[in-house]
């Protein structure tokens, strides 16, 4: 068998790409809006939180500073500070696209699970990828989101919490 050997220089982008990946986990509180991605989801619970509770915007921010190294979520948004109580997730993708442009990045792809047993979601997925790419100013092609059921096992599975997992790649301009 043939084997082709690749080798890189420095220059190439490849040494220009970054990973982040991040978790983010938030318990269900009934009486509050459910938001996933900037969505407003009908459920007789949302998810306790200073901000708006969207834990998954929280994942896809904290995954895109873990691939800048800038720290995490509560480094920049604490929730100890009152300007951040109630408040739209979405400000913080306007804040990251922000930070991605000084830091001259651009995204390569956003890969994001959301994991609760309900509402079901895959209604809801078209309009999240379409808020996230906007506030991004990314197409939507680059945003994979999908939703699954912890089979009732654990917080997430009796339905006590809502938990989203992401990782993206982001590339030097």
């Amino acid at each position: 068998m043939l084997q082709k050997m690749v080798t890189f220089s420095s220059s190439d982008s490849m040494f220009n790409m970054k990973i982040g990946f991040s978790k983010d986990i938030h318990v269900t509180k009934a009486g509050v809006p459910l938001i996933l991605c900037g969505v407003n989801i009908p459920s007789e619970f949302g998810l306790e939180s200073h901000s708006d509770g969207d834990c998954a915007t929280h994942a896809i921010v904290e995954a895109i500073f873990g691939a800048l190294n800038i720290g995490d979520l509560g480094s920049h948004y604490p929730p100890s500070d009152p300007k951040y109580e109630n408040v739209s997730s979405l400000i913080f993708l306007d804040d990251t696209r922000r930070i991605l442009d000084e830091m001259k990045y651009e995204i390569g792809n956003i890969d994001l699970f959301i994991s609760c047993e309900k509402p079901k979601l895959k209604k809801f997925i078209p309009e999240m990828k379409s808020l996230v790419a906007s506030h991004l100013k990314i197409s939507e092609e680059k945003i994979s989101i999908k939703a699954g059921t912890n089979e009732g096992v654990d917080a997430v599975g009796r339905g006590e919490a809502i938990e989203a997992y992401c990782v993206c790649l982001i590339e030097k301009i």
